[in-house]
């Protein structure tokens, strides 16, 4: 009886109690692989030693996003995710080490998180601060000698210091090296331990004063020449197999032919094999091998696309490399890690500046969609896009691709067999099989010219195919629709083969790009002036047998069709639709064409209906007057923008698994870093929500009271959504977080 009296008085106390209803909005987006610009400096941080955080990779350059998330030129991975480091450096980093527990970065930047930092800084886990008042210009490499941090560059000052661009920093203050590098223009741009020694690779002459070319050896109160030095710049430097490796731009080493890498073993200079035919612009160990790095093409006479390892059996490629040159290496999780100013790596064309390799593939770090995608639809319960990408989720797709529990999958080996990208313009379901139509010659490796079927195993051609692009499809009386700007521009598949609808459209230049049925006839638009030899403009009827005109038509190009709220909707590129102003958007009711509003500014390129409204995406910056970038909605009445929408085009919009999918050429939907595609429905559903309508009420309250009245969860264990601690339970203590989330 307690248990009963204390439910009812939950609901007393809180029964005048309203809780604001969430609106839709866009959802955190899919990310891109990587970062969208270059990565000069990687090392891994673990941020509470031997806590339980993770450790993470931090990537430091010349970029402003990272996977899903903004990152001002530096960013940690965690092995699943991009993290910002708080709002990150207003320049490019291109040095990183760990120093007293902290991160350190160094580069051509003067403030860190907003605060003034001069070209180093530290990162806490929390906060950027500067080290002293810093140094007077760009720092290029960073290591830690003696328990102090030592730093390199084109800076002349540390503090207030003269330091000749190597300094060291104790904790708490700038110090010189001795007189530091001279000679000429001078430099310092690696820097790494030997033999109890700190080791100073760049571009200088004389170090300490005493002669030393490229390369020298301070040993914590002199500098010292390593043998007649290098004749070029040392660019990297790493320890291996008890030896100092130094990579650069360099073709002797202590007078012996070394191109570009070589080994100092204490007491004189080695090649290593035939070197590389360009500059190693970093060097690093992993697997007991010695893995260099830069903008060459073969190494040891053998290709391999700038990055290679040595052991005992000479230089190796790693796979078939990367398509532009690498600067940075770093081992995190025991995996390689490479990174620098490619794109691709391995079989992945769009890895973005960083991959990790496991021993045999070159992989992503994140995922996502890689170009613009221009289709959607779903087929046996999976959202299905076409585009012209070639990775989703980190998988090869070539221009289609699944989704499914979250995560993308090819079907087969996708669309190819033309020169350049092929693409998957149109999708929909006929027969219980995927209809994909595009610009391809080949499905899943089968001869299929620009119109295939999936079902579910494997490609299949419909015949022979079309002679030239498909743009859309739909199904109309049993039969497959295709149009597109092949000959005719319409036709149907069926048993019987291809048939071209009547005589096809016609005009100076053919284009079917919109199908939909309306009224029981099949309503094609384009761009055509001629259906079935009738004068139609742009938009035509089918009836079974013969083409007729929708009134006069509409001015210019049709993008899309749909039928919403018993009207036939048409949106492209028309100013006027029947003689009347409509702007890029109209209804037909039947005989007559209708404004919808003051329509749209821009192109109309995709329709759907989502929760009983109209959905418009394009190429837009207003609807109805009202500011709505590339994608609105409308209710029966008026045009509404959809949150902030999308930086660019929206090409295709479904429905899947009671959200709202959008596709196109963006690269951000709602503020979020979201590539080629994003989602639009409720928030994440609220701790306490058990009716599911984005609040948490009294409705919530009066299901949490009979779930607690039900001793059925005593004995099943299983205490419905009620039991918010998860202890098998519903009590008090799972109120207590309901009444949280009610008063938010």
């Amino acid at each position: 009886m307690l248990k009963f009296n204390s439910a009812i008085l939950i609901i007393s106390i809180f029964v005048a109690v309203a809780f604001g209803q969430c609106d839709p909005n866009w959802k955190p987006g899919q990310d891109l692989p990587g970062t969208n610009g270059s990565v000069f400096a990687i090392t891994a941080w673990d941020p509470d030693g031997d806590g339980p955080q993770p450790e993470l990779l931090i990537a430091g350059g010349e970029f402003s996003t990272a996977g899903d998330v903004t990152a001002n030129n530096i960013a940690a991975w965690d092995g699943g995710s991009w993290q910002a480091l708080g709002s990150g450096m207003n320049g490019t980093v291109y040095a990183l080490t760990v120093y007293n527990g902290k991160l350190i970065a160094g580069g051509y930047f003067t403030t860190a998180g907003g605060g003034s930092v001069n070209y180093v800084a530290k990162w806490d886990g929390s906060n950027w601060q500067a080290l002293g008042t810093g140094v007077n210009d760009t720092v290029w490499t960073l290591a830690v000698y003696d328990d102090e941090l030592i730093a390199g560059g084109i800076f002349d000052q540390a503090g207030s210091v003269i330091v000749n661009f190597v300094a060291r920093w104790d904790g708490s203050n700038w110090q010189a090296m001795g007189s530091g590098m001279g000679g000429g223009a001078p430099f310092v741009c690696a820097l790494a331990v030997y033999d109890g020694q700190l080791i100073a690779g760049g571009y200088f002459s004389t170090a300490g004063g005493v002669s030393a070319s490229k390369i020298a050896g301070w040993n914590g109160s002199n500098w010292q020449a390593l043998g007649s030095g290098l004749s070029g710049v040392a660019y990297s430097l790493t320890v291996y197999d008890d030896e100092l490796i130094a990579g650069g731009e360099f073709t002797t080493a202590g007078g012996t032919s070394a191109s570009r890498i070589a080994s100092w073993d204490g007491n004189g200079w080695q090649a290593l094999g035939s070197g590389m035919n360009g500059g190693v612009r970093s060097l690093t160990v992993n697997n007991g091998k010695l893995t260099a790095a830069g903008y060459f093409t073969t190494a040891g006479g053998l290709t391999a696309n700038h990055i290679a390892e040595w052991d005992t059996g000479g230089w190796q490629a790693l796979g078939t490399g990367m398509d532009d040159d690498v600067w940075a290496l770093a081992v995190h999780n025991s995996r390689l890690i490479a990174a620098g100013e490619f794109v691709a790596a391995g079989d992945i064309e769009h890895v973005n500046y960083i991959a990790g390799w496991n021993g045999s593939d070159w992989q992503p770090l994140g995922s996502g969609i890689d170009k613009e995608a221009y289709s959607l639809t779903v087929y046996d319960d999976q959202l299905i896009a076409g585009g012209m990408f070639t990775e989703a989720g980190g998988v090869n797709v070539n221009s289609i691709a699944l989704r499914d529990g979250g995560n993308w999958r090819s079907p087969g080996s996708g669309m190819g067999g033309v020169t350049g990208y092929p693409r998957v313009y149109a999708l929909t379901v006929y027969d219980g099989e995927l209809i994909a139509g595009g610009y391809f010659t080949t499905a899943g490796g089968v001869s299929a010219n620009n119109i295939a079927r999936w079902d579910g195993s494997d490609w299949q051609a419909l015949g022979s195919g079309r002679d030239d692009r498909v743009f859309a499809l739909t199904v109309y009386n049993g039969d497959l629709i295709a149009g597109g700007n092949f000959t005719g521009g319409i036709a149907r598949w069926n048993d019987s083969g291809w048939q071209v609808l009547g005589s096809g459209m016609g005009g100076s230049y053919t284009n079917v790009s919109a199908l939909t049925v309306y009224n029981g006839e099949l309503i094609a638009g384009g761009y055509f002036t001629t259906a079935g030899g009738v004068s139609a403009g742009n938009i035509a009827r089918w009836n079974g047998s013969s083409w007729q005109p929708l009134g006069g038509g509409v001015s210019n190009f049709v993008y899309a069709l749909i039928v919403y709220d018993g009207q036939l909707i048409a949106g492209g590129s028309f100013a006027t639709a029947g003689g009347i102003s409509v702007n890029m958007i109209a209804r037909w009711n039947g005989s007559d064409w209708y404004a919808m509003g003051s329509g749209i500014n821009q192109e109309v390129k995709s329709l759907t209906i989502y929760n009983g409204q109209l959905i418009a995406g394009g190429s837009f910056a207003t609807a109805g007057g009202t500011n709505a970038k590339n994608i609105a909605r409308w209710d029966g009445s008026n045009w509404q923008a959809m949150g902030s929408g999308m930086n660019s085009i929206v090409k295709a919009l479904t429905v899947y698994d009671g959200e709202l999918i959008a596709a196109g050429s963006f690269t951000s939907a709602g503020g979020m870093n979201s590539y080629y595609w994003a989602r639009w429905a409720v928030p994440e559903v609220y701790e306490g929500d058990l009716n599911h309508d984005c609040g948490v009420d009294l409705f919530d309250a009066e299901l949490f009271t009979q779930r607690w009245l039900d001793d059925d969860c005593m004995y099943n264990g299983w205490c419905y959504e009620a039991d918010l601690n998860y202890d098998l339970i519903v009590d008090f203590a799972d109120f207590a977080q309901l009444a949280n989330n009610w008063f938010k």
